[in-house]
């Protein structure tokens, strides 16, 4: 049995930032993650010569934590301000990139941190004080305190089939938080598409609502878009006949003025919040006698990158205050 101070469900933005910061501090963590990647929704594809990011597609900073974060990255030339304007934006803020890619946020947090990639935690069990954590590798891993942060909906179902009895407040908040699913197409072109400069347009209410020229991102050598569609489950369902698929493919060449050769795909059932919590982290064990349990990720103070990252730091600075 592995034993840490800090077992982190999560190796998202917002798991990577939390872990870097009890690091920090000397509090030995552990990060578990069920994809086989780090960065969640900092995610990207590599196919056919191209490469795109395949989730979050840029970021802003407002927060100076986020932002003296930021400026380090742009100090070592691991993000750049792509632009800070563009056809049907409605501010100004600079939009940020990760270079070469966006998970390049996360694989800087967790590059001396411990993490098990594609490991699900089946169940979680208090006993004496402590958490014990079941993997899908017939591991288990005790720790003194526990930081979830996969989104609200995984994090209650796991709660609640773990049989853990927290304070019904804490299940009614994580309940009545909602995501938006997307559905995102990477796709390589015969020609470079006609987008404007800077290469992203977003559409509203329409059934696209993101395209970006990955080429004048200058993440892609070879002409490729990133697609993005809002889709509901049962519209996701209903794509399997590809339909769907087809209507968003012969949409985006309207667009981008170059026919799509080669593509990928990837459904998110949890895309966006759509309704979040104000405060940046929640105290999951409070009202009960359950060792340290805290709750982080997008949904908490913002439903953007940034927010991961300043829930992750919350939650490591509760945990902190914990140990100190």
């Amino acid at each position: 049995m592995q034993h840490v101070d800090v077992l982190i469900i999560g190796a998202g933005l917002a798991g990577c930032s939390a872990g870097e910061s009890l690091l920090n501090h000397n509090i030995s963590t552990q990060i578990v993650e069920k994809s086989s990647s780090l960065g969640g929704r900092l995610a990207n594809k590599r196919f056919g010569g191209a490469c795109f990011d395949s989730g979050a597609q840029f970021f802003t900073a407002r927060d100076d934590q986020f932002k003296n974060f930021i400026n380090d990255c742009i100090n070592e030339g691991t993000v750049e301000e792509w632009y800070s304007n563009f056809p049907g934006s409605k501010d100004r803020y600079p939009r940020y990139r990760g270079i070469p890619l966006m998970n390049t946020l996360a694989k800087k947090l967790s590059k001396n941190l411990e993490i098990k990639l594609e490991k699900t935690v089946i169940r979680l069990t208090e006993k004496q004080g402590f958490w014990f954590t079941d993997l899908s590798d017939n591991t288990q891993i005790k720790s003194k305190a526990l930081i979830l942060t996969a989104p609200a909906p995984q994090t209650l179902d796991l709660i609640q089939k773990s049989n853990i009895q927290i304070d019904s407040s804490i299940s009614n908040i994580l309940a009545s938080i909602s995501y938006e699913s997307c559905f995102a197409i990477m796709a390589i072109l015969k020609d470079p598409s006609i987008l404007p400069p800077p290469g992203a347009v977003s559409f509203n209410g329409q059934l696209i609502n993101w395209i970006s020229d990955n080429q004048q991102k200058g993440i892609s050598k070879i002409p490729s878009v990133t697609i993005h569609a809002n889709l509901d489950l049962d519209e996701k369902i209903n794509f399997e006949d590809k339909t769907l698929e087809k209507s968003i493919l012969n949409e985006a060449e309207k667009h981008t003025g170059a026919k799509i050769i080669k593509y990928q795909s990837h459904f998110w059932r949890y895309s966006k919040p759509k309704t979040t919590y104000k405060q940046r982290c929640l105290v999951g064990n409070q009202k009960t006698s359950l060792p340290p349990l805290f709750i982080a990720g997008d949904a908490m103070g913002g439903p953007r990158v940034e927010g991961a990252f300043l829930s992750g730091r919350s939650a490591a600075e509760l945990v902190i205050k914990y140990f100190n």
